[in-house]
C-alpha cells in the first residue's frame, strides 16, 4: 500500500483505489452527510471533468472513501501555471457552477470563520487590525442579490488533476452553494503567485462592483485560512501549516 500526503486527510494507494481516512478533528468543522449527498448526486451524473469516490462508509467514527487512483496523473503543482491552463480553469469553474444539485447547504462565512476562531487557541498571527475589514464583508456577503451556486470552496493546486491531456477537479469535501466568485477567489489566492494575480483576474471581464466583491472574497479567504491554519498546526504540529499561515499574512498585507 502507498501512502501519499494529505494535509486533511489520510490518504492511501491500494491496487488501483485511493483511499482517505478522514481524521477526527477535521470531521469537527467538515460536514460529512452533506459530503456525502455531494458525492451521490454527482456520480449519478457521470462528469467527465470530476473525479469524486465511488464509494464511502463510515469505519470507528471516521469516513472511509475509495475513488479511481490514475497512475501518472499530475497536478497543478507539477506544472507552470500559463494563460491557457488559466483558460481551462475558468471553464472548469464554469461547469461547476452550472451544476444543480439539491438538498445542498449554503456555504455560512461568519459561522465557518467562528468554528476556528473559537476553537484555536492563539492564531499564529495578530490578525487585529484586518477583523474589521473582515467583520465587513462577512456583513455584505450577499449584498449583491446574487444566486447561490454549487461551488468547489477549495481550488488549491493539488485538486487539479491532469490525466491524458484532460484537467479534472477532485476532492469535493467544501462542496457547497456559494457566491459564484469565491471559487475564483479560491483559485487565485489558494493557487496563484500573487503577481499572477491579474493575468487571471482580467481573463474574469468582471465588472467593477464584481471586481471589487472578489478582492473582497480574497481577502476573506486570507483570514480564514490562516485560521484555519493556526488551528491545524495545534492538531497536528506540523510546520507546513506555520508556512500557510505566512504565504496568507503577506497576501492580506503586502
Amino acid at each position: 500500500m502507498k501512502a501519499l500526503s494529505g494535509l486533511s486527510n489520510k490518504i492511501t494507494i491500494k491496487q488501483n483505489d485511493l483511499i482517505k481516512e478522514t481524521y477526527i478533528y477535521v470531521d469537527k468543522y467538515l460536514d460529512r452527510a452533506n459530503e456525502i449527498k455531494v458525492y451521490e448526486q454527482l456520480n449519478q451524473m457521470n462528469l467527465d471533468f470530476l473525479i469524486v469516490p465511488f464509494n464511502w462508509e463510515f469505519i470507528d467514527n471516521k469516513m472511509m472513501s475509495k475513488t479511481k487512483y490514475y497512475e501518472g496523473a499530475i497536478t497543478l503543482h507539477e506544472t507552470h501555471i500559463c494563460v491557457n491552463k488559466m483558460k481551462a480553469i475558468i471553464k472548469l469553474i464554469s461547469k461547476i457552477h452550472n451544476l444543480e444539485l439539491v438538498d445542498i447547504k449554503a456555504f455560512d462565512p461568519k459561522g465557518f470563520l467562528d468554528f476556528f476562531i473559537q476553537n484555536t487557541k492563539k492564531c499564529l498571527f495578530d490578525l487585529s487590525e484586518f477583523k474589521p475589514k473582515v467583520e465587513s464583508i462577512i456583513k455584505s456577503y450577499w449584498d449583491d442579490k446574487t444566486k447561490p451556486v454549487f461551488s468547489h470552496n477549495d481550488l488549491v493546486k493539488g485538486n487539479f488533476i491532469n490525466y491524458k491531456k484532460g484537467w479534472k477537479v477532485i476532492d469535493f469535501e467544501y462542496g457547497m452553494y456559494n457566491h459564484y466568485l469565491f471559487d475564483y477567489a479560491s483559485f487565485i489566492s489558494e493557487s496563484l503567485n500573487k503577481k499572477r494575480w491579474n493575468v487571471f483576474i482580467n481573463m474574469l471581464n468582471l465588472t467593477s462592483k464584481e471586481l471589487s466583491k472578489l478582492h473582497d472574497l480574497i481577502y476573506y479567504q486570507n483570514y480564514l485560512w490562516i485560521y484555519w491554519a493556526s488551528y491545524m498546526f495545534e492538531q497536528t504540529s506540523e510546520q507546513i501549516f506555520v508556512e500557510i499561515t505566512k504565504e496568507k499574512i503577506a497576501n492580506l498585507t503586502n
